[in-house]
């Protein structure tokens, strides 16, 4: 397999007011403590309104913010990230699979990696990438650190290795399918979608070869053994490798076309060309799609009375990812066509569709082109990774709007978040002991210490730049 070149330089932007409204909302959910889920749909734990779907979606949203806007900005970004993660090991976002596996594979197996299950190891799988590939943490990489417990006496410990070894053994276990199972024998490619993604990310990560010929088997499997069709459109499951449930719906191929944008751009592309053409007016200012709205749903909670906020999104992301970004954006507008929006202490959502819904919007408005593409393929300057990074600031005290470093100084964009105050900003990565310029803050200099760290006072109010360059 040889993997696709990424682009050279990604582009920074900054996050006006409204963006930073919808990342608070996953910032919120985030940020709580570990053992906390308050906000999320509680629902049921096999289909789409699943706490593990709704964590994936505001770990990638909160991991596409920080590459298109703040990626010299770790600390309660990444926190969020990692928060994500950890609240992905609680049981009760994988103790379903029990159950699961004991009626479908008449298994007793509370392990949810290790046989099947790709909606879960795969999803979760990518969200371990994206963190890592954005803050170069190994905390997952030690093993143990992904501790599912089930009770006194059983736990199983995984890490970003053992999770992808796990994934590789289950896509190699069926010769005649490269692809694995989600509910008990049923097969969908979105799924395995993210679970080849999590593959070529840890190799790319740590120069393993876990994804060997798989991402070629995939493809020859959808082009030859029918579950993609000529028009470009995918099956969205079979029972087994053959018998298929489901004809192709709208929101899938979206899907399909988002994540398959990294390893598969050609099909990708194909995929939207029908979607974009067979599916959706626009008029260069409105966006709809065609067809009834009521006959879609969304899967996050079941709303089956106005639920194509699902399906606005999904496909709002593939446009913004395929370079489509005024049609995604005109989707997005249409979002408040129809649905209620809700502020509370300046987050912001969409009333009546699911907390998944509005977890993959948020991620929607920080796409760009190839923005999903790029970050799998580890389009990270080296200036990203060793230049200064602003590493804690106070929550929600300082929105961080945009942050970027050109490997020797640091550009930021802050607004309020509760009000005008001053501010204290740890910087990190700096020249040890080397004095810096600094504008639009409380002091005109700052020298780094022993340790290439200062702190910075800033009196915020309104749009603030602060810049830091070597003196």
């Amino acid at each position: 397999m040889s993997t696709p070149a990424p682009r050279i330089m990604p582009s920074v932007t900054e996050s006006d007011p409204d963006d930073l409204a919808f990342q608070r909302y996953v910032l919120d959910l985030a940020l709580q403590p570990i053992d906390r889920f308050d906000g999320f749909d509680r629902i049921e734990q096999i289909g789409g309104s699943a706490l593990r779907y709704q964590l994936n979606f505001v770990g990638y949203a909160l991991a596409m913010a920080q590459y298109t806007r703040t990626p010299a900005f770790t600390g309660y970004l990444a926190e969020a990230q990692r928060n994500a993660i950890l609240k992905m090991c609680d049981k009760r976002v994988w103790g379903y699979w029990a159950a699961e596996s004991l009626i479908g594979y008449a298994r007793i197996n509370t392990d949810p990696i290790r046989h099947a299950n790709v909606m879960y190891s795969g999803y979760f799988g990518v969200m371990l990438g994206l963190y890592e590939t954005l803050n170069a943490d190994p905390t997952f990489d030690r093993p143990g650190s992904l501790k599912l417990t089930w009770g006194p006496r059983t736990t199983h410990d995984y890490d970003f290795a053992r999770l992808s070894r796990a994934i590789r053994r289950n896509m190699l276990a069926r010769k005649n399918c490269p692809q694995y199972a989600c509910e008990p024998h049923l097969i969908y490619p979105i799924c395995n979608v993210f679970a080849f993604n999590t593959l070529v990310m840890h190799d790319r990560l740590h120069g393993t070869e876990l994804t060997g010929d798989l991402v070629d088997r995939v493809r020859h499997s959808y082009l030859h053994d029918g579950w993609r069709l000529r028009n470009g459109r995918f099956i969205p499951g079979r029972l087994g490798p053959s018998l298929t449930i489901s004809k192709p719906v709208l929101g899938y191929d979206a899907g399909m076309v988002a994540w398959l944008n990294a390893m598969m751009p050609d099909l990708a592309r194909d995929t939207w060309t029908t979607i974009r053409d067979r599916f959706v007016d626009y008029d260069g200012t409105n966006a709809r799609l065609r067809g009834s709205a009521r006959a879609r749903v969304d899967l996050g909670n079941y709303n089956v009375v106005n639920g194509d906020g699902m399906t606005k999104v999904f496909v709002a992301s593939a446009a913004a990812e395929m370079g489509d970004s005024d049609l995604a954006a005109a989707l997005t507008r249409s979002l408040g066509e129809s649905y209620r929006l809700v502020e509370r202490d300046g987050a912001r959502r969409f009333a009546g569709v699911s907390t998944v819904t509005n977890a993959h919007h948020a991620l929607t408005r920080f796409l760009r082109p190839d923005g999903l593409r790029d970050l799998m393929l580890g389009a990270v300057p080296p200036q990203w990774r060793a230049g200064p990074v602003l590493a804690d600031a106070a929550y929600p005290d300082v929105l961080v709007a945009r942050a970027v470093t050109d490997g020797a100084g640091l550009e930021l964009v802050l607004r309020p978040g509760r009000g005008t105050q001053r501010v204290r900003l740890a910087v990190h990565r700096l020249v040890p002991h080397r004095s810096y310029r600094v504008t639009g803050a409380t002091e005109p200099t700052a020298t780094a210490d022993a340790n290439g760290e200062c702190v910075i006072e800033v009196d915020l109010g309104g749009r603030t730049d602060v810049h830091l360059t070597p003196a």
